[in-house]
């Protein structure tokens, strides 16, 4: 099992034919063939006419796949959009994304970019990130992503659920006709409804916005990254530079899917423990801090380096052994599973387990950092 100093080592964490068929066969099979030929045509279509603008809630909500500078700009003028929101697209290597934001604060509308994969689960985070700006920002509103056909029609479903519409109302935005083509039991997107529904179904709430909006804050968690963390020992208020720490931590997988554990370091699920500081003054919102992509987090210990499967309702004890850093200060203390090279259960799902940490000095000589 690694034990890593934080400072000192930081580890940053994805049959034959014949000739005697019957007329029924040949019906069932043409068919089949014209139904595979009408999903893929619907499809063809739609990609024909990437960057369309469908009209999700009249003068409030619309949805597109993303524009060039002259269609966003004709847009704009011609519609009102006063909010545009890109559902792809953030670093350097996205250079569109700079360019549509100076030309959205060129014309007084403001941009915002949230980001997330078509092929996940959307995580906590965003979905609280998409809620907030159909509720405060200014509309017009434009969802758009790369074709128009996913992540828009995602966040155009959840506007209309908000807006009180029926669930199999707002699930059109995610339908063959609005150009998303899935399997709906393995779309993370569809999933995500369909999570939300079994939600109403178990608790005997009624459809509508309040329900909708109860179960993203206090019930949702992507089903692959839903788990509950109890510390069985609790983490010391203070600790002696270097020394090591062994943390009992008990771990119920509460998703629908199995958790996979290998015996390898770069693969499987695990728990896991990160640190931030020395800190003077504790950021308000840690898990903001965790949840960045290459911030200031060091990975300092794992435990679970083993084969094996957890599945959903199981439940394991852990023992995690992490070295306190040999800089004296204040730290924060991350504790969660991890899927290796892949995600942190925090990055889309619950927090984990956060600790405050004091790390005073041992032996002379040991180094008191500077709180940054």
């Amino acid at each position: 099992m690694p034990d890593h100093d934080a400072l000192d080592a930081p580890v940053r964490s994805r049959g034959p034919t014949g000739s005697h068929r019957t007329p029924g066969r040949r019906l069932v099979r043409r068919g089949a063939m014209l139904a595979g030929g009408l999903a893929f045509a619907v499809l063809v279509l739609w990609m024909a006419n990437d960057g369309r603008v469908l009209e999700v809630i009249p003068g409030q909500v619309v949805r597109s796949g993303r524009l060039d500078q002259g269609e966003l700009r004709q847009l704009i003028e011609s519609t009102g959009v006063r909010t545009v929101v890109s559902l792809t697209g953030s670093g350097p290597e996205n250079d569109w994304v700079g360019a549509e934001r100076e030309l959205c604060a060129a014309l007084g509308v403001h941009h915002a970019t949230l980001p997330f994969s078509v092929d996940e689960w959307p995580g906590r985070p965003r979905v609280e990130q998409v809620i907030h700006l159909l509720d405060e920002a200014e509309r017009p509103l434009l969802f758009h992503c790369l074709r128009g056909v996913d992540r828009s029609g995602w966040a155009s479903a959840v506007a209309l659920l908000l807006a009180d519409a029926p669930l199999d109302e707002a699930l059109r935005q995610l339908s063959p006709r609005s150009g998303h083509v899935c399997d709906r039991s393995a779309c993370p997107l569809h999933r995500f409804f369909a999570s939300y529904a079994a939600h109403l179904a178990a608790t005997g709430l009624p459809e509508g916005a309040a329900s909708f909006r109860q179960w993203a804050a206090g019930s949702y968690c992507p089903e692959a990254y839903n788990a509950e963390l109890e510390l069985l020992t609790e983490l010391p208020a203070s600790a002696t530079a270097g020394e090591t720490l062994r943390l009992a931590v008990r771990v119920t997988n509460r998703g629908a899917d199995s958790w996979r554990m290998t015996d390898s370091q770069t693969s499987g699920v695990r728990l896991g423990a990160r640190l931030i500081g020395p800190v003077a003054v504790p950021p308000a919102d840690p898990v903001a801090v965790f949840r960045t992509p290459g911030g200031p987090a060091a990975d300092v210990a794992r435990a679970g380096l083993e084969a094996g499967v957890m599945p959903p309702g199981s439940r394991r004890d852990f023992e995690l052994r992490l070295r306190a850093p040999r800089r004296a200060g204040r730290y924060l203390l991350q504790i969660d599973m991890v899927d290796e090279r892949v995600h942190w259960f925090s990055d889309l799902g619950w927090p984990g387990l956060i600790r405050s940490l004091e790390v005073v000095p041992g032996a002379a000589g040991t180094p008191t950092a500077a709180p940054g």
